[in-house]
């Protein structure tokens, strides 16, 4: 019984991480959805002084940010694990991070003040699609490594299934090859190719560049523990994020 609802829980924060995930991707393009970027939920909104209100949308990409990298330590997932199944711990962060995603977006204060606006116009366009390309390659990435583990539903189903994994090795297919963080040069790419610009999504822009950058440090140092000279040598010869730039 405990094997399937793991399994039923996984299933249920794969398909809230997803949705967490394509409701990002609208909000900040503006898309589709009554809530974006500039379009506060309305009772979240506080009137709050436009300085105030860019200090507040920074706590909450703070407080985002500070979860991805806080619970996938090795530190905080032992310790999560002798308190939850470890067949579950991936879609318990996968949860999380669904949850405060959305949480972010009803809590954003919305700084509608336009930089600059290409909508319409050829360059906008460019932008546009420059947008979808990066999460385009965001989600190549995942599948490039593995998907399903990554989002936390292989461990439930093998837990399941009773079956016995192989040790995962160390492979730079593709993507890998030429930086070595793809998903990361996705995230860049889109945060940064927008037709409208304006005061809210420069802040996104800001401090989720921030985030990637701290975030990749602390990872690199956790792969160096984990992989050793195997990793310092990919490290040694492939970029982090810029594809061809020497390391």
């Amino acid at each position: 019984m405990g094997r399937v609802f793991g399994m039923l829980f996984s299933v249920m924060a794969y398909l809230l991480g997803v949705a967490a995930l394509v409701g990002l991707i609208l909000w900040m393009a503006g898309w589709i959805l009554p809530v974006t970027i500039d379009i506060g939920y309305a009772p979240s909104q506080m009137g709050l002084h436009p300085a105030l209100a860019a200090i507040f949308n920074g706590v909450l990409i703070l407080i985002w940010g500070s979860q991805h990298s806080w619970m996938a330590t090795p530190v905080f997932k032992d310790r999560w694990k002798a308190v939850i199944p470890a067949s579950i711990e991936r879609s318990s962060y996968v949860l999380a991070v669904a949850v405060l995603t959305g949480a972010m977006i009803l809590l954003w204060q919305s700084l509608p003040l336009i930089i600059w606006d290409v909508s319409g116009q050829t360059l906008g366009t460019i932008l546009a699609v420059t947008y979808m390309f990066g999460w385009g390659i965001v989600l190549l990435s995942t599948f490039l490594i593995n998907h399903f583990h990554l989002f936390g539903l292989q461990q439930a189903f093998v837990n399941l299934t009773e079956r016995e994994t192989k040790e995962a090795s160390f492979v730079t297919p593709f993507l890998y090859k030429l930086v070595r963080h793809p998903m990361m040069t996705g995230v860049l790419i889109s945060l940064w190719a927008a037709p409208t610009m304006t005061v809210g999504r420069l802040v996104v822009a800001l401090g989720l560049t921030a985030y990637v950058y701290f975030g990749l440090k602390n990872e690199e140092k956790t792969l160096m523990v984990e992989l050793g000279d195997q990793y310092r040598d990919y490290q040694s010869t492939t970029p982090m994020v810029i594809p061809f730039v020497k390391p």
